[in-house]
Protein backbone atom coordinates (compact mmCIF):
# COMPACT_ATOMS: atom_id res chain seq x y z
CA UNK A 1 0.00 0.00 0.00
CA UNK A 2 2.83 2.39 0.87
CA UNK A 3 4.56 1.56 -2.41
CA UNK A 4 1.47 2.40 -4.42
CA UNK A 5 1.02 5.65 -2.50
CA UNK A 6 4.68 6.65 -3.04
CA UNK A 7 4.47 5.78 -6.73
CA UNK A 8 1.33 7.87 -7.17
CA UNK A 9 2.93 10.83 -5.36
CA UNK A 10 6.04 10.52 -7.53
CA UNK A 11 3.93 10.46 -10.72
CA UNK A 12 1.95 13.47 -9.52
CA UNK A 13 5.17 15.38 -8.80
CA UNK A 14 6.65 14.49 -12.20
CA UNK A 15 3.46 15.54 -13.97
CA UNK A 16 3.40 18.87 -12.15
CA UNK A 17 7.08 19.55 -12.90
CA UNK A 18 6.78 18.58 -16.57
CA UNK A 19 4.42 21.47 -17.25
CA UNK A 20 6.73 24.03 -15.69
CA UNK A 21 8.46 26.34 -18.19
CA UNK A 22 12.23 26.42 -17.75
CA UNK A 23 12.57 29.89 -19.27
CA UNK A 24 13.55 32.65 -16.85
CA UNK A 25 10.84 35.15 -16.00
CA UNK A 26 11.47 38.70 -17.14
CA UNK A 27 11.20 40.86 -13.99
CA UNK A 28 9.79 43.86 -15.87
CA UNK A 29 7.03 41.77 -17.39
CA UNK A 30 6.29 40.11 -14.05
CA UNK A 31 5.98 43.46 -12.26
CA UNK A 32 3.74 45.05 -14.86
CA UNK A 33 1.98 42.46 -17.03
CA UNK A 34 0.03 45.14 -18.90
CA UNK A 35 3.17 46.99 -20.04
CA UNK A 36 3.95 47.33 -23.76
CA UNK A 37 7.18 45.32 -23.42
CA UNK A 38 5.48 42.31 -21.89
CA UNK A 39 5.29 39.30 -24.19
CA UNK A 40 2.50 36.78 -23.71
CA UNK A 41 3.80 33.39 -22.66
CA UNK A 42 2.29 31.69 -25.72
CA UNK A 43 4.20 33.88 -28.23
CA UNK A 44 7.55 33.97 -26.41
CA UNK A 45 8.96 30.69 -27.84
CA UNK A 46 7.88 31.63 -31.37
CA UNK A 47 9.45 35.06 -31.08
CA UNK A 48 12.62 33.52 -29.60
CA UNK A 49 12.86 31.18 -32.60
CA UNK A 50 12.44 34.16 -34.96
CA UNK A 51 15.11 36.07 -33.04
CA UNK A 52 17.52 33.10 -33.28
CA UNK A 53 16.83 32.77 -37.01
CA UNK A 54 17.38 36.50 -37.53
CA UNK A 55 20.66 36.35 -35.60
CA UNK A 56 21.83 33.42 -37.74
CA UNK A 57 20.96 35.33 -40.93
CA UNK A 58 22.79 38.43 -39.68
CA UNK A 59 25.86 36.33 -38.88
CA UNK A 60 25.73 34.78 -42.35
CA UNK A 61 25.36 38.21 -43.95
CA UNK A 62 28.19 39.62 -41.83
CA UNK A 63 30.40 36.71 -42.92
CA UNK A 64 29.54 37.37 -46.57
CA UNK A 65 30.14 41.11 -46.24
CA UNK A 66 33.50 40.49 -44.56
CA UNK A 67 34.83 39.30 -47.94
CA UNK A 68 36.23 42.46 -49.43
CA UNK A 69 38.68 41.85 -52.22
CA UNK A 70 39.99 38.60 -53.62
CA UNK A 71 40.14 35.50 -51.45
CA UNK A 72 42.42 33.52 -53.73
CA UNK A 73 43.36 32.44 -57.24
CA UNK A 74 42.35 29.66 -59.59
CA UNK A 75 45.18 28.19 -61.67
CA UNK A 76 44.03 26.63 -64.92
CA UNK A 77 45.59 23.86 -67.04
CA UNK A 78 46.62 26.32 -69.78
CA UNK A 79 48.78 28.26 -67.29
CA UNK A 80 46.41 31.20 -66.86
CA UNK A 81 44.99 32.28 -63.52
CA UNK A 82 41.70 33.76 -62.42
CA UNK A 83 41.16 35.88 -59.35
CA UNK A 84 38.80 34.15 -56.91
CA UNK A 85 36.60 36.86 -55.48
CA UNK A 86 33.95 34.74 -53.80
CA UNK A 87 32.78 31.14 -53.52
CA UNK A 88 29.28 30.52 -54.82
CA UNK A 89 27.10 28.52 -52.43
CA UNK A 90 25.28 25.34 -53.41
CA UNK A 91 22.27 25.63 -51.13
CA UNK A 92 23.97 25.99 -47.76
CA UNK A 93 27.35 24.52 -48.78
CA UNK A 94 30.42 26.21 -50.22
CA UNK A 95 32.14 22.93 -51.09
CA UNK A 96 30.72 19.41 -51.03
CA UNK A 97 33.10 16.42 -51.27
CA UNK A 98 32.36 12.72 -51.43
CA UNK A 99 35.25 10.30 -51.85
CA UNK A 100 37.94 8.17 -50.27
CA UNK A 101 39.94 10.26 -47.79
CA UNK A 102 43.57 9.14 -47.50
CA UNK A 103 42.77 5.78 -49.10
CA UNK A 104 40.17 4.82 -46.49
CA UNK A 105 36.49 4.15 -46.87
CA UNK A 106 34.17 6.71 -48.39
CA UNK A 107 33.94 10.05 -46.62
CA UNK A 108 31.54 12.96 -47.07
CA UNK A 109 32.73 16.44 -46.17
CA UNK A 110 30.70 19.60 -46.63
CA UNK A 111 31.78 23.10 -45.72
CA UNK A 112 29.06 25.55 -44.76
CA UNK A 113 31.23 28.37 -43.38
CA UNK A 114 33.73 30.48 -45.23
CA UNK A 115 35.93 30.53 -42.12
CA UNK A 116 36.44 26.75 -42.56
CA UNK A 117 37.75 27.30 -46.08
CA UNK A 118 40.18 29.93 -44.81
CA UNK A 119 42.10 27.09 -43.08
CA UNK A 120 43.07 25.74 -46.51
CA UNK A 121 46.18 26.92 -48.33
CA UNK A 122 45.20 25.24 -51.59
CA UNK A 123 43.28 22.51 -53.33
CA UNK A 124 45.38 20.74 -55.99
CA UNK A 125 43.63 18.65 -58.62
CA UNK A 126 45.40 15.69 -60.21
CA UNK A 127 42.29 14.96 -62.28
CA UNK A 128 38.55 15.43 -61.86
CA UNK A 129 38.28 12.66 -59.27
CA UNK A 130 41.63 12.88 -57.45
CA UNK A 131 42.76 15.94 -55.51
CA UNK A 132 44.63 17.05 -52.40
CA UNK A 133 43.62 19.71 -49.88
CA UNK A 134 46.63 21.34 -48.23
CA UNK A 135 45.89 23.17 -44.98
CA UNK A 136 47.69 26.26 -43.70
CA UNK A 137 49.33 23.91 -41.17
CA UNK A 138 50.90 21.95 -44.07
CA UNK A 139 48.65 18.90 -43.55
CA UNK A 140 47.51 17.07 -46.66
CA UNK A 141 44.12 15.46 -47.19
CA UNK A 142 44.17 13.18 -50.25
CA UNK A 143 40.84 12.35 -51.89
CA UNK A 144 40.55 9.60 -54.52
CA UNK A 145 37.52 8.27 -56.39
CA UNK A 146 35.81 11.46 -55.37
CA UNK A 147 33.12 13.81 -56.47
CA UNK A 148 33.67 17.43 -55.56
CA UNK A 149 31.14 20.19 -56.10
CA UNK A 150 32.16 23.84 -55.90
CA UNK A 151 29.58 26.49 -56.69
CA UNK A 152 27.19 24.20 -58.56
CA UNK A 153 25.93 20.66 -58.54
CA UNK A 154 27.14 20.12 -62.09
CA UNK A 155 29.27 16.99 -62.62
CA UNK A 156 31.45 18.78 -65.20
CA UNK A 157 31.91 22.38 -64.01
CA UNK A 158 32.80 24.54 -61.00
CA UNK A 159 31.22 27.96 -60.49
CA UNK A 160 33.10 30.91 -58.97
CA UNK A 161 32.85 34.65 -58.60
CA UNK A 162 35.81 36.35 -60.23
CA UNK A 163 36.97 39.74 -61.41
CA UNK A 164 38.11 39.96 -65.01
CA UNK A 165 41.35 41.89 -65.68
CA UNK A 166 39.53 44.33 -67.99
CA UNK A 167 36.77 45.09 -65.48
CA UNK A 168 36.42 45.70 -61.77
CA UNK A 169 33.00 44.13 -61.60
CA UNK A 170 32.54 40.70 -60.08
CA UNK A 171 30.98 38.10 -62.33
CA UNK A 172 29.88 34.52 -61.95
CA UNK A 173 31.78 32.12 -64.23
CA UNK A 174 31.71 28.40 -64.90
CA UNK A 175 34.98 26.55 -65.41
CA UNK A 176 35.31 22.97 -66.63
CA UNK A 177 36.57 20.68 -63.86
CA UNK A 178 39.24 19.27 -66.19
CA UNK A 179 40.67 22.80 -66.67
CA UNK A 180 41.19 23.56 -62.95
CA UNK A 181 44.61 22.55 -61.62
CA UNK A 182 44.73 24.41 -58.31
CA UNK A 183 42.64 26.70 -56.14
CA UNK A 184 44.85 28.83 -53.90
CA UNK A 185 43.12 30.42 -50.91
CA UNK A 186 44.71 33.49 -49.30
Amino acid sequence: MRTILLTLMLLLTLTACAGKDDAPIDDAAAENPASEDAVPAETAPAEQAQTDETAAKKKSIAEEEAQIGPIGNIRLADGSALELTKFEKIGKYYIYISGKLNGRSSTVVSFTRLSDLKHFASIRFKDQHTFTIITKGEKELHFADSRVYIGSDSPTTYTFHTTRPDSYKTELIEVNKADVKEIIID
